[in-house]
């Protein structure tokens, strides 16, 4: 079984630590991502696990076997980098045969691994190219077939469609998902992009500042964050947030922010009163047809996106602009007043420190 098992791994370069005492259990065949904004250690974590970084202290395990001081060659692991690292000189089909070459595999066999890993990733008709004949896109395949050749335990994709254009991203997503379903192999990925991680991952772990914050599926990230920061981090437009207070209402529990108060069923029982950061998304927040507005907010921008608008909202209780996610057949311009409806059930609270509550 290929799981991979961290334990206790931490990381320091002279003085400063960048990995803070990491745990984390991956089953075998679980696609999980790691997630985070630049710095927060996640690349450095997955350098551990292929042996490019050696981990100051902890112990990693790939299947049952202990390889925190096992050479990267040794691990059973495959690497697709941010760049393709693919040799110009040759062609797609010697690129992913490789490894198998240095290995002394004979030639026959390499030969049929190779047409073998091309069909998987749609690519025989390119296995007498070279690089530069090659799209993005391609090259990008081939580097993931030079993986797949290897019959790795573990994959491990370093931000591998960082360096392609945004349809190129989408096609290679769906390419990454159909690979997994394929081969059921165990893969970690990196990326800062939450949208491939929502859309890839079985399970996120979300990083900041060289600790996890959290641990999860992507719906249980997205609908249950466990503070501001994984809130913030996880959805895209990001969650709005409102400094605000939990008070009563005719004796029921409810958030007070600038001069609007709503009720708060969701918390009624387990925020105190007092100051809270209201968390509320941006397709939480609707039009107030029916003449139930919460409040009322001026529009400062319109993004029309096509299947949906996005609204920035100028309001009397936040700095920053509010945003609201509305169907594009709203006509609406800048300078219109919009009555804004808050889905009571999608409210999230958080105390001064940023933790739910």
């Amino acid at each position: 079984m290929a799981q991979l098992i961290l334990e206790n791994i931490r990381k320091s370069f002279g003085d400063v630590q960048v990995i803070n005492g990491v745990d984390l259990a991956v089953r075998h065949g679980e696609f999980v991502v790691f997630v985070g904004p630049s710095g927060c250690g996640k690349s450095t974590m997955l350098r551990m696990i292929s042996g490019l970084e050696s981990a100051t202290e902890g112990r990693i395990v790939i299947g049952e076997r202990d390889v925190t001081h096992v050479a990267p060659a040794k691990r059973e692991i495959a690497m697709v980098f941010q760049s393709y690292a693919l040799f110009p000189h040759m062609t797609v089909a010697e690129n992913i045969g490789f490894g198998l070459k240095l290995a002394k595999t004979p030639r026959a066999e390499i030969d049929r691994r190779v047409r073998e890993v091309a069909a998987t990733l749609q690519i025989e008709p390119l296995l007498d190219r070279t690089p530069r004949q090659l799209s993005g896109g391609q090259r990008q395949r081939v580097a993931i077939g030079r993986s797949i050749i290897r019959d790795p335990k573990v994959f491990l994709f370093d931000e591998p469609l960082s360096n392609l254009d945004a349809a190129l991203r989408v096609q290679m997503r769906l390419e990454i998902a159909r690979l997994h379903n394929r081969i059921d192999a165990t893969m970690i990925y990196v990326t800062h992009d939450q949208t491939e991680a929502m859309t890839l991952a079985d399970r996120i772990v979300v990083f900041n500042a060289g600790r996890i914050e959290q641990i999860g599926t992507p719906i249980e990230l997205y609908d249950n964050p466990a503070n501001t920061f994984v809130a913030g981090f996880i959805g895209a437009p990001s969650m709005n947030f409102v400094s605000a207070d939990v008070t009563q209402e005719n004796g029921v529990p409810a958030v007070r922010f600038g001069s609007t108060t709503v009720t708060a069923d969701r918390h009624e029982i387990k925020a105190a009163p007092g100051p809270v950061t209201l968390g509320i998304r941006p397709e939480h927040l609707s039009m107030a047809d029916n003449g139930a507005a919460d409040f009322e907010a001026k529009i400062e921008i319109i993004e029309k996106l096509g299947a949906e608008s996005l609204i920035y909202l100028q309001t009397e209780f936040s700095a920053e602009p509010v945003t609201m996610r509305v169907s594009p057949e709203y006509r609406l311009q800048p300078g219109d007043m919009a009555p804004v409806h808050i889905d009571r059930s999608k409210m999230h609270l958080f105390d001064p420190s940023g933790t739910v509550v």
